[in-house]
């Protein structure tokens, strides 16, 4: 059975960090370089379904550059290679669908991740992939190798759900959307054992307590209708995995990796009260730090009390803006006066905040920005983080700006953390100062002496002292 089996090689494409961080160097000490859940949970599939030993993932974040991905190139051949892309990812994947054409050129490239999904017929467009899987990829990973290998000659191309390829003409066909998936628990634990190890990555500073840190999803969907979050990957219903289900995969990392904080990163961790109770229990009798993001409509005190005391350290909360006007406009849900609930809910508990925010959407001015600002300051979180807007595809705000007649070209590099890097500008507001208005967020937050000298007084460890130490050199020196 084996022999009839193709060799698999999964690669999360390189990235050089000078592109990513840009003019804003000093952001290489606060990168958030974690494993690629999504590949480990297709190798699992794929491992459980006869491909054990055949599989194989390259994560080229842990320092795989181009000429170290080509050397794998020349010296192994696979059959099939399958790439897994983000929107900032994007320009990697091209350029290792290239390598793969050049060193490998009969090896079957599919492509997937949120990308390929928000734009398959664009993704495909560039002539150097033969799939591209839609959505969920863990059923239909298992069907389009079946297909591939011949093992299932009943079923047509055209039948498997989720994909996108070209036909014999040329035409690129696109077959119905795969219903996603109900049971959870029926997915594989993912295949963390073909990663290189935890110590190969980090976290950013300001959510981890000790290392090494895991990355764990409970669940998947979220009902919110965020006009700039992309919710086609795993849609708008929420589902989730059993308690028992969870522990087995963290007794797994404590006993394989030693694991000894994990990040809960589901978009809504606290959705299902009875749930999460349950999950506080079995975390305080394994003695683990934790921490999880959330939204502020779906915590109190009591739930709070909770996690801290089963070795919760941090929450973080999608804060978004400190503008209800904006707050509406982007279809948060939430309003300022819940933001500031939960905070002081979270802080009461006795828990570390963590606060994101969005600045310059469509409908900011220079006002409504600093808004967010000033209530950041007011709020004085632990960890506040300004993110710039980028219009992702697939998301309400990338399609509203399109119908707009704006245009984004995604085939090349854009960072997150480079702030002089722009996609879009709210009218009224020049690239200049938006940029300027990014450093100097961070700067007036971070900076501040009360904020150093309450930091200064939480250090306990040396850990302690490394992680609080990066972040600072990164504001500073922005």
């Amino acid at each position: 059975m084996d022999k009839k089996r193709s060799t698999v090689l999964l690669i999360s494409p390189p990235f050089d960090e000078e592109e990513i961080v840009g003019e804003t160097k000093s952001m290489k000490k606060v990168m958030n370089l974690i494993p690629p859940l999504g590949l480990c949970y297709i190798a699992s599939c794929l491992e459980k379904k006869g491909y054990r030993g055949k599989v194989r993932i390259i994560d080229c974040q842990t320092g795989v550059s181009f000429e170290k991905l080509q050397s794998i190139f020349e010296k192994e051949k696979a059959d099939v290679v399958g790439i897994t892309c983000t929107t900032p990812s994007f320009e990697s994947a091209l350029q290792t669908g290239k390598k793969i054409k050049e060193y490998m050129p009969k090896a079957a490239i599919i492509i997937g991740g949120p990308h390929a999904t928000a734009l398959p017929e664009y993704t495909m467009g560039f002539g150097l992939f033969d799939y591209a899987v839609i959505g969920e990829g863990e059923e239909t990973i298992v069907e389009l190798m079946n297909y591939i290998d011949g093992s299932n000659t009943h079923q047509k191309l055209s039948e498997i759900k989720g994909i996108v390829y070209k036909d014999k003409n040329g035409k690129i066909v696109k077959t119905p959307l795969r219903p996603f998936i109900k049971d959870l628990n029926a997915i594989p634990l993912p295949a963390r054992h073909l990663l290189p190890p935890p110590s190969e990555y980090h976290p950013t500073p300001a959510s981890y307590r000790k290392l090494p840190q895991i990355h764990i999803m409970t669940s998947r969907g979220c009902p919110s209708q965020c006009t700039f979050c992309d919710r086609a990957v795993f849609g708008t219903r929420y589902r989730e995995r059993s308690v028992k289900n969870i522990m087995k995969e963290i007794d797994e990392t404590i006993k394989k990796y030693g694991v000894k904080d994990v990040k809960f990163f589901d978009d809504t961790f606290t959705i299902n009260r009875k749930r999460l109770f349950e999950i506080c229990k079995e975390m305080k009798k394994r003695n683990l730090k934790w921490c999880c993001l959330t939204k502020v409509n779906l915590v109190d005190y009591e739930m709070l009390r909770m996690m801290k005391k089963s070795g919760c350290y941090q929450v973080l909360f999608g804060i978004e803006s400190g503008d209800d006007r904006i707050l509406k406009l982007l279809k948060k849900g939430t309003t300022v006066e819940q933001n500031e609930r939960a905070i002081r809910l979270a802080k009461k508990a006795g828990l570390n905040v963590r606060c994101d925010f969005i600045v310059g959407t469509p409908g900011q001015t220079m006002e409504s920005m600093q808004k967010t600002v000033d209530f950041a300051v007011k709020m004085n979180p632990d960890f506040a983080h300004f993110n710039k807007f980028t219009p992702y595809p697939g998301t309400e705000m990338y399609k509203a700006l399109e119908s707009q007649g704006y245009k984004f070209d995604f085939s090349k590099t854009h960072s997150q953390l480079d702030h002089s890097m722009v996609m879009y500008l709210p009218p009224g507001i020049n690239k200049e100062e938006y940029s300027k208005f990014l450093d100097e967020a961070f700067k007036r937050f971070y900076l501040r002496p009360r904020y150093i000298l309450r930091q200064i007084m939480q250090i306990r460890t040396l850990q302690d002292l490394k992680r609080l130490t990066d972040g600072f050199f990164a504001i500073f020196k922005l």
